[in-house]
């Protein structure tokens, strides 16, 4: 049983994130039968089907002696339940999966699970022990010389520098960098792509946004031939926002609904809000306050459903944009109103004129 959904989920997980490492499994016992799921599509209703009875065989696996199921069934859920907005599943996972690469002693399970246990926390605001997580894992992939673990590891430290505030970026532009030279000193192509895409990201924050395009542009054909739509997707994010910060919205607004139709075929619910929000912005500095409203409206439904802290930017946006538009109403009607009364006072003034000349 174990085994059919290990490898039915690895599968599936690789065709949510094509470019991923893939973990070397053994093959399956004789009489396990793995799923076949060609489609995204499918993909994700399977994961969406069966999420109750995998988290489930994460906990028997435990339970019963197989930590090794145990810690991989957690990787193959991880972009699953982080995408889905699932945290508290993804600690939940993350947590057993530690406890048994701890008894296994495993070289790679112990690293992984502390990375997955860091991504839970950093969802949910928690961003020292995710930090403390993240510290232990590089130091594990460190012990082993493994260069593409050291340099995920120093992406997912990026992001949660990113948390943190604009006085975060020239921290999160030294990690990514980091990334990159470990990732050249792998001859990991992929990821060389990825962490283009976070310095470009990280240079857009800081202003340089001709750097930023420059960067982006230069991940997208590799990004594109690994079908890597995830990093696709931030990078024609961070395009857009450079674009919009240059003052050339139209292009910014294109770019992000590009960036959108990439993330909504993944998935990724707090990607899309983050789009949603940026797009938004756009369509404010565009003067198309309809537009601004509804993508901000419907990147706080987004983020009201999966109870996320960053409900309450897109609210005071929404309530002074509301603000705005009831006040230009008011006036436009106060100008209607006197343009109205100035043109029926004419003929009354020129009708007392002539009454006052006879």
């Amino acid at each position: 049983m174990l085994d059919h959904y290990l490898h039915t989920a690895h599968a599936a997980a690789r065709l949510l994130e094509p470019a991923r490492d893939s973990l070397s499994l053994p093959p399956p016992q004789p009489g396990v039968h793995p799923e076949r799921l060609a489609e995204h599509e499918r993909t994700l209703a399977w994961f969406t089907a069966e999420h109750a009875v995998l988290l489930a065989a994460v906990g028997q696996a435990a339970a019963t002696g197989f930590d090794t199921h145990t810690w991989q069934l957690a990787q193959t859920l991880a972009t699953y339940l982080d995408r889905r907005g699932h945290w508290y599943d993804l600690a939940a996972v993350g947590s057993t999966a530690l406890g048994a690469a701890a008894r296994l002693a495993d070289p790679l399970g112990e690293p992984v699970a502390h990375s997955i246990v860091a991504r839970a926390y950093r969802r949910h605001g928690n961003y020292d022990d995710a930090h403390s997580h993240l510290r232990h894992a590089l130091d594990l992939f460190g012990r082993t010389g493994n260069l593409p673990g050291q340099a995920d590891t120093y992406i997912e430290l990026a992001r949660l520098k990113e948390w943190q505030g604009p006085h975060a970026v020239p921290e999160i532009l030294m990690l990514a960098r980091q990334a990159h030279a470990l990732y050249q000193s792998a001859g990991h192509r992929l990821g060389q792509a990825q962490t283009l895409t976070a310095i470009g990201w990280s240079h857009a924050r800081l202003g340089n946004y001709t750097q930023a395009l420059n960067c982006s542009r230069q991940a997208l054909p590799l990004l594109e031939e690994f079908d890597d739509r995830e990093r696709q997707a931030h990078a024609w994010d961070s395009i857009a926002y450079a674009h919009h910060h240059l003052g050339q919205n139209s292009q910014a607004v294109t770019c992000y609904r590009h960036a959108l139709d990439l993330c909504r075929d993944l998935g990724d619910r707090l990607l899309e809000a983050d789009i949603l929000n940026r797009l938004g912005d756009a369509h404010h500095a565009t003067s198309d306050p309809n537009a601004a409203h509804d993508a901000w409206q419907h990147a706080l439904d987004i983020l009201t459903e999966l109870d996320h802290p960053h409900a309450d930017q897109i609210r005071v946006k929404l309530t002074a944009l509301n603000t705005a538009r009831e006040t230009d109403s008011r006036e436009s009607g106060a100008r209607l109103f006197n343009e109205n009364h100035h043109q029926q006072a004419q003929p009354t003034s020129f009708s007392r004129a002539d009454t006052f000349g006879s």
